[in-house]
């Protein structure tokens, strides 16, 4: 009993899920985006496949099968960026294959991906965070890592903002 036209504004309104492709905020053409769900390589490949030049974070505590599942997306991948438990394992997968950075924690991998993916010349360079991991290595589980991240680019977004603003000292 729901019009057509209804149905397409409540799709076009709807902002998505906390945590699933969660579109964070931009930086100039950057594109901050939330996969914290992400918690295994299946999981993590549906957001590998929705864009290109990604600065990629992941890690956290490995499950079986790591990330080898997803070497055919490699190439989507601009450069990794690893933390948690699963980093040495994870720089053995991505070894010759992808550029990777060791970054240890969530908040140092956030600022690397930051800077990599503004000094790209894509168009849409895409900082992703779809960690193909659990979280229990340092967050409760994956919301608290997810809400991290959100809260560190938001950070981040206003930092920047307020460098760009322009300031006027003095009087008329």
């Amino acid at each position: 009993g729901v019009e057509r036209e209804q149905i397409a504004r409540g799709f076009r309104s709807f902002p998505g899920l906390a945590h699933r492709m969660e579109e964070v905020g931009r930086l100039g053409r950057v594109l901050f985006i939330n996969d914290s769900k992400a918690t295994n390589a299946d999981a993590a490949e549906k957001a590998l496949l929705s864009f290109r030049d990604i600065h990629w974070i992941c890690g956290g505590r490995p499950k079986a099968g790591g990330v080898e599942p997803l070497r055919p997306l490699f190439a989507r991948v601009a450069k990794a960026y690893l933390i948690g438990e699963a980093t040495d394992e994870f720089a053995r997968t991505l070894n010759d294959t992808v550029p990777f950075e060791r970054c240890g924690t969530l908040k140092v991998a956030i600022a690397a991906a930051a800077r990599d993916a503004m000094q790209s010349t894509a168009q849409e360079p895409v900082v992703l965070l779809s960690p193909a991991c659990a979280s229990f290595d340092q967050f409760a589980n994956f919301e608290a890592r997810g809400d991290a991240f959100r809260a560190a680019v938001t950070e981040l977004l206003k930092r920047q903002e307020a460098v760009a603003e322009p300031t006027f000292e003095g009087g008329a």
